[in-house]
Parts: C-alpha cells; structure tokens; sequence
C-alpha cells in the first residue's frame, strides 16, 4: 500500500486541482474546527476509551462493555440510544434518534461498533490499548503524547488499535459533531436516526432479521453509511453502491489413489489438467465470463456513471507503475469503469504439491476456488445455477455432495459444486436529490468536490436494508485509504477524523435546506 500512495502523489495533486472548491460562506467547518481545537484532548481520551475496550462479536462481556460505553455516550449528548435485538438472537444493535421540529426528511446516520479478531501476532503493541504514532509512508514511527487540554495535534499523527478506523473512529465523529453543533448553536434540520450494529463482522448473521423486526423504528428518506476509506489518493468520495458477492468451488477428480506418471501419466486422466481447462473455459485473459447467459442480466453502463468511472481512473498509469503492471486488462480499461462490470476471480487451485513437496504422480483430485463479483440485477442463486449448467454441457455430472467421488465408478466425469449464498449489489443513482445534497454538503466540509463512485469494487450486504427496508444506501467513507483495517496494526490519521466531524455537522445542520421537504435551521 505504501507504494501505491507513493506512485499516487503526484496524481493527487492534479485530482485536487481539479476537485478543490473554496469553503463556502455557508459551511459550518469553520465553526466547528474552531470548538474541535480547543477540545482536541477530550475527544481523543473519548476514542481511545471506546476502543481500548474489546470489540469482537463473540466476545459477549467485552461486546455488554461496548453497549453500555456508547449508550452513556450517546446519552450525554441527550440522545436515549436502546438495544434492537433480532427474533433470532445475536449481539445487538444500537438505536437512538433525534427529532428536528418541522422535519419531514430522515436520515439514519450508520456504523459498526464490533471489530475483527486480532489472533494471529503481527501487533506492534496491544490492539486495545491505543497509543499515537507518527507515520512515513503507511509504516509508524515515532510515539506521540496525547495533547495537554486547549491543545492541538498534529493532524498526521495516527492512532493505532482496532478499530480505530473501521468502524469507532466514525463513531467517536458522531459524538463529536453533536458537541460542536450545540456549541454553534445549531440544530439538525433532518430528523436523525442513530443505528450502532454490533455484528457487521461476523458476516451480518441475524441483520436481516433484525432490520425486519424493527422495520417500524428504522423507516427514513435515507441510510447514510459512514464506513469505509476515502480514496487512495486522498480525494473524499461518495458511494453509491456496491457489488455483490458469491464463492463457488468446484473440484474435479482423477484415479481414487495416486498413480505413478511414468506408468500412468499419459493414460489417467489427470485432474490437474481438468482444471485448467475448467478455468479457461469460464473467463479469458481479459476478464470476460464465457459461462453462457452470464450476461444475460447486467444492465448497461449509463453515460453518466461512464463519465463518473473515467474521473475516477485518472490514476491509473501511476497505480499501473507502483504494481508493476505494463498492461492490465481489457487494453488498459478504466479501473473505475471495470468495477461497474461483474467479475469472475480465481482465488485459489490446488492439485497435488509443487516445490519441495512436488511428487511424479497422477493427482486423485484438482480444485478450484471461485470469487463472483455481481452488479445489480444478477443473483447468486442464477450464477449458481449458470456454473451447472456449463459444467453439464462440458460433460461432466454435477455433485452437491463432496463424498459422491468415493462411490463413483466414471470419477473423471464427475464434478463436485459447492455454492455460498452470497448477496446481491446495490446502488443508488446520482442524480437523486439526496444524492446531491449530501455531495454538496460534503464539498463544503472538504473545501473541494468529493468524486462521486457510482459502484464500490468490494462487496458489503448492504441488500439487507433494501430488502427489508427499502432503504436509499449512501455510503460517506471518512477513514484514511492506507488505514490497515482487518489487518495488524489498523489505525486513523487524526486530520482524518476531524474531516469526519465536519462532515457529520454539516450533513446533520445543513441536509434539509438542500433536500426538498426538509426543514430550516432553529437557533436555540
């Protein structure tokens, strides 16, 4: 990652020549950078309590510490936050919301207070005990102290723990933009639902359950989801959808013991070889799926979200360079464009041992392990059944069961297919007014234009809240790009933070007048 943030320098500055805006004389950064200097310290000693507490979804105490943290946090603030549990169990959600008077927009402002495991070493320290780190190219350095009360950090001092980006340091920006508002004598001019999910990393299990017991209490105009980097090159951005997801695994079979290849190896058919042909027959070397009907159900790029995906690609040649890639797929294509397109990824084969472990036989079996990336419109149940279908025209018979090969007598025509559930993509078009809104109101705290990402490369289930709530998703990431989430040593660049907090305030006191139906600030 340090590379490729090095090689994107010099295109970040001619992106920001590009997107930088003056301050408008409407924003309230101003304001809100100015009760943030003088209480820097108190914001930091709030971060680092929140996320010296344990946070993974399993760990039910430390997951009962977290609930009872944000709930007195949000209450300080007069925001009564409660649990939502689903039917089904599971940790809870967080709730809580604030009323506008004369309000009839509503937005839900969303994060995730559980965290990924830290098993595995690679710490420079304990996860959950913060501390302050100065950075050089994505690698810490020196310790910092945290700064005496009145004074100010270094924006480019990071603070290290889990968490700490994905998904507290949102969080600790809510908390800390309700603080300036009231200290600018603002209000919210949407009504402002909170929601805290407690399971985001434990793969969502009971969120749909519990989105649809609680379908009542979360309905609003929009889902604003404040999760995820900006981009690589430092420029905001604004999300408006994601792909969708599937694994698929399919292994293929040869003689039932390992057979000698001096005496075999051209007789027995070997599995290894199946495989590589299975691979070139569902993708070729640039990208494009050859399973039949793949397409059937992908909608065409708009000219807009084409011209969108082409701004977002003006870094391109320099990430080209940092990876050294002369070439990438499809001539060179827009990387901002081709993750508006489904995608077939190999993510893995096996098929006997190589090096050291490498033995002259016949393999008795072969694998592979599949990633779909979907676009909207395509479901995982019908690439499922795409992947039968060219299995069986190839002439192979389709197991569901991984022990079928023990008791087949035509091994070599039989493939075993293993489908994950997976989910469908989600996306929001641009030109809706909340769209817009929260655009502007994000170039008012940034001083300069966030890109707008028509589609996300990865992959959340964010299909939740469309199926059980036909919820509007816009995903607001505040985080630093070469912010190590899910990895060791995950951390949050301060400035990146205090990016946060403007962005909140200005959403929360400025969204109504720039939304149709919404209301006009009142002074208190």
């Amino acid at each position: 990652m340090a590379s490729i943030l090095r090689a994107l320098a010099a295109s970040a500055v001619a992106l920001a020549a590009v997107t930088t805006a003056p301050l408008s004389a409407q924003s309230l950064r101003p304001a809100v950078d100015a009760w943030r200097r003088a209480h820097e310290r108190e914001i930091l000693d709030e971060a680092f309590a929140l996320m010296a507490i344990p946070n993974v979804a399993t760990d039910t105490a430390n997951i009962r510490r977290n609930v009872d943290f944000l709930t007195a946090a949000f209450a300080k603030r007069g925001v009564t936050m409660r649990p939502l549990v689903a039917p089904t169990g599971g940790n809870p959600a967080l709730f809580g919301e604030i009323k506008a008077p004369g309000a009839t927009r509503t937005i839900v402002m969303y994060a995730h207070y559980d965290g990924q495991p830290v098993a595995g070493g690679g710490w420079n320290g304990d996860p959950f005990t913060p501390e302050l780190r100065r950075y050089q190219n994505s690698v810490a350095t020196d310790a910092v102290s945290l700064p005496a009360k009145g004074d100010t950090i270094d924006p480019a001092v990071r603070i290290r723990a889990r968490s700490a980006s994905d998904d507290k340091g949102p969080i600790i920006a809510m908390l800390a933009a309700l603080d300036a508002l009231k200290a600018a004598r603002k209000t919210p001019t949407v009504n402002v639902k909170f929601f805290l999910d407690g399971e985001e990393e434990a793969n969502s299990e009971h969120l749909g359950d519990l989105l649809k017991a609680h379908k009542s209490v979360l309905a609003a105009d929009a889902w604003l989801f404040f999760d995820g980097p900006i981009h690589v090159s430092g420029t905001p951005q604004l999300v408006l959808g994601v792909r969708g997801v599937m694994g698929v695994d399919v292994t293929f079979y040869g003689p039932n013991r390992a057979l000698h290849s001096g005496h075999y190896g051209n007789w027995a058919p070997n599995p290894g070889v199946t495989v590589a042909h299975f691979i070139a027959s569902v993708r070729d070397v640039d990208g494009r799926v050859k399973i039949a009907g793949f397409y059937d159900d992908v909608p065409a790029i708009s000219e807009s979200d084409r011209a969108l995906a082409k701004a977002l690609s003006a870094t391109d040649d320099s990430l080209r360079a940092s990876l050294g890639l002369a070439r990438t797929e499809a001539n060179n294509a827009a990387l901002g464009e081709r993750i508006m397109l489904p995608a077939l990824n190999i993510r893995g084969i096996r098929a006997g041992e190589v090096g050291g472990g490498a033995a002259n036989a016949v393999p008795t079996s072969a694998s592979v392990s599949i990633d779909f990336r979907l676009v909207p419109n395509q479901q995982p149940a019908r690439i499922c059944e795409l992947v039968t279908r060219h299995l069986v025209s190839l002439g192979y018979t389709v197991a569901a069961d991984p022990n079928a090969a023990a008791r087949s007598t035509d091994r070599a025509h039989l493939a075993y297919l293993g489908c994950g559930g997976g989910y469908t993509s989600v996306s929001v078009a641009s030109s809706l007014p909340s769209v817009r809104a929260v655009k502007t109101l994000m170039g008012r705290a940034y001083g300069r234009e966030p890109f707008v990402m028509p589609m996300l490369g990865g992959s959340l289930p964010l299909f939740h809240f469309v199926e059980q709530l036909g919820a509007t998703v816009i995903t607001v990431p505040t985080v630093n790009a070469d912010n190590s989430q899910h990895a060791p040593n995950e951390n949050l660049r301060i400035g990146s933070l205090w990016d946060g907090i403007g962005v909140m305030a200005e959403i929360i006191a400025g969204l109504g007048p720039l939304w149709p139906g919404g209301a006009t600030p009142i002074l208190k």
